[in-house]
């Protein structure tokens, strides 16, 4: 097998887009990925050949994990091994169950480094919208003021679900530029003020991914996440897409029975896979 390292992201565009979109729906995150102009300063974009064909892909945008569901069965081994000596600080995976244990398994081999199940996730695909009766209020598409509250709020969602988020700076930056992309936010408004958000990709081969979603913790309780889901789920529809997909935490049971009775529909569960230091 031969492995490539990729310093160009269009050049890496050109040979993986048409990999990801045989399962667009599955390969969501990879494709927003290649959708945006260019990849971040330590990008790792990687291409696994045999016999001179594709055979397998991964990708990675910092502060993020390698994305590694682009991988077969047969790559994931030479890919961890080209990484493990180009990139043998990588922080984490993210992919399909088996896939991302695969390379979590692969990778304590090369180098030495303790994998860690960091997040479970279930990847929802929207079946029959089923919207939430008698919740208050009404949705609203975000207006140029309400960027302050979006940056505010998509921060609280990092810190509380992940554990971190980045400077306000640069997080500002990096939501400015998802502004640019044509990424949209609905707003769920009770009383003419917002109680929750939720953020919709564009899409990208037919399929636009919502997320985050986000209610205040003074808020919860009354529906508005259902409802902003389900009135951002609308809003994709009119921006093109053919199918709406999301992520939940397994974590948070009553995120994934929210979703569930909206309508969306379990596709496959990911693992989010941490390394420690090499030793």
């Amino acid at each position: 097998m031969d492995v490539r390292l990729h310093d160009s992201a269009a050049e890496f565009r050109a040979i993986a887009d048409e990999h990801y979109r045989r399962d667009p729906i599955g390969h969501t995150v990879e494709l927003s990925g290649l959708a945006e102009a260019a990849s971040p300063a330590g990008a790792v974009l990687l291409t696994v050949w045999a016999d001179g064909r594709l055979s397998g892909v991964a990708m990675r945008t910092p502060p993020h994990p390698l994305l590694c569901g682009g991988l077969s069965e047969s790559t994931v081994e030479p890919a961890a091994a080209a990484l493990a000596r180009s990139h043998a600080a990588l922080p984490s995976v993210r992919g399909p169950e088996a896939r991302a244990n695969a390379f979590a398994s692969a990778w304590r081999r090369h180098t030495g480094a303790e994998p860690e199940v960091t997040t479970r996730e279930r990847l929802h695909r929207l079946g029959e919208l089923l919207p939430p009766a008698a919740v208050p209020g009404e949705p609203r598409p975000h207006a140029p003021d309400d960027v302050d509250l979006l940056a505010d709020w998509t921060a609280r969602f990092f810190l509380e679900t992940f554990g971190s988020v980045a400077p306000p700076a640069v997080h500002r930056a990096f939501l400015d530029g998802y502004l640019r992309m044509g990424v949209r936010f609905v707003l769920w408004t009770h009383g003419g003020r917002p109680v929750s958000l939720a953020m919709i990709r564009p899409p990208v081969a037919g399929v636009s991914r919502i997320g985050p979603v986000y209610t205040p913790e003074d808020q919860r309780g009354h529906g508005y996440g259902s409802a902003v889901t389900a009135a951002a789920s609308r809003t994709a529809a009119t921006m093109g897409a053919v199918d709406v997909v999301l992520f939940t935490d397994l974590a948070n049971p009553i995120s994934n029975g929210i979703y569930q009775r909206i309508g969306f529909r379990p596709v496959s569960d990911w693992l989010v896979i941490g390394f420690s230091t090499t030793v």
